[in-house]
């Protein structure tokens, strides 16, 4: 098969749905030597930097896609022609949406949750009345969706009236550089080089509404109330909306309870996550997941919401809280801090359910799907 891939990026500091493009692709790559991969790209550097080169491995160039609208009108016009130009098979996009008009090929779409359909105000205006026009068209006309969990799956077949049949839930992976490290030079240089203190709780992921990183911040007074010595260490960028919460977190920071790292360099991440005592991370919704898993596999015990898919993601290996509730979330973390037996409990349950999720895994259903959409053409 010649298999086509759509991958965009808007900037390098990448996120949830980029690391999702990336690591399938790696997996891909690793379980399938048979097939050619043409992967279209606004960011080669990006692939070239997550994936390593391969024979069957093509990187196609798309310049000047560094705006919404022109990735749109790019999407739709000229991704199909060169599909045909390119001769393949099969189309896989990776993010949402496909072509819906005049498309030469079975396409298959990714389509990561539905939370422009279902809570708009906690999206980006423009990303509300993109995917609010065409993911829906996309979801019919691509011949599979791909959704990552079976709480995305049942939202689409609420929102879109999708079969079973159209829709398959393939869970991704955990990149393999989340593991516990060996090397103890790594833990004082990784220290130093961000200011970590010597206890901290940690939140990792961008900055924006659905995260609900107010409610993180009212807990961390709460533990700081508790007499607790733990500093909140928050990584991740600026998204977009988060104005009153980076006031909260400057004031914080500035009485010295909480450290903003921003964006951490995916190499160091692993050890940013192992040094804390626990990790938090009460988002209003998830079509996965990924920070929960990531920590879990770092061996640090993990407070998650309960909402999206993070109860599916999570399984028992972490303690689940409801988002709003502030006693429940303080409790927790403060559990998972002084109660040792919980937090071994916790370690180990989540060690073993980190290493349900792998790409190989990923890979193999996920080509299993082109197979069968070439077949059914």
């Amino acid at each position: 098969m010649r298999i086509g891939v759509n991958f965009h990026s808007s900037d390098r500091y990448i996120s949830g749905v980029e690391y999702y493009s990336l690591g399938l692709l790696n997996g891909l790559l690793n379980v399938d030597v048979r097939n050619r991969y043409v992967v279209f790209t606004n960011r080669p550097d990006l692939v070239r930097e997550y994936v390593p080169s391969s024979e069957n491995l093509q990187v196609v160039e798309i310049e000047r896609l560094r705006t919404r609208a022109a990735r749109i009108f790019w999407e739709q016009t000229r991704l199909p022609c060169l599909c045909a130009r390119q001769g393949l098979e099969v189309l896989h996009c990776l993010s949402y949406i496909c072509p819906v008009y005049r498309m030469p090929i079975p396409c298959i779409v990714t389509i990561h949750d539905t939370i422009a359909i279902d809570h708009p105000e906690w999206c980006k205006l423009t990303n509300a009345i993109y995917f609010n026009l065409f993911m829906e068209t996309a979801a019919k006309k691509a011949s599979c969706v791909i959704a990552l969990s079976k709480c995305t799956a049942d939202d689409l077949k609420r929102n879109f009236r999708l079969p079973c049949s159209r829709i398959r839930i393939v869970y991704p992976g955990i990149d393999s550089i989340f593991r516990t490290q060996k090397d103890s030079s790594q833990y004082s240089q990784v220290r130093t080089r961000y200011s970590l203190p010597d206890r901290y709780i940690l939140y990792v992921g961008n900055i924006e509404p659905k995260k609900n990183i107010w409610t993180l911040l009212c807990v961390q007074r709460k533990i700081q109330q508790a007499g607790l010595p733990h500093k909140l260490v928050i990584a991740g960028k600026r998204a977009w909306g988060a104005e009153v919460e980076l006031d909260e977190i400057a004031r914080q920071m500035a009485s010295n309870a909480v450290i903003r790292l921003g964006y951490v360099d995916r190499s160091d991440l692993p050890l940013v996550y192992e040094m804390a005592d626990v990790f938090v991370f009460p988002s209003l919704y998830e079509g996965f997941g990924f920070p929960p898993l990531e920590a879990m596999a770092c061996g640090t015990p993990v407070v998650s919401s309960s909402r999206g898919a993070l109860r599916e993601t999570v399984g028992r290996a972490a303690l689940v809280v409801e988002p709003f509730n502030l006693e429940q979330i303080t409790q927790a973390v403060i559990s998972m801090i002084e109660d040792s037996s919980l937090r071994e409990q916790h370690i180990r349950l989540g060690l073993r359910r980190s290493r349900l999720f792998n790409w190989e895994k990923a890979a193999q259903q996920t080509l299993s799907i082109y197979e069968e959409v070439l077949g059914a053409k």
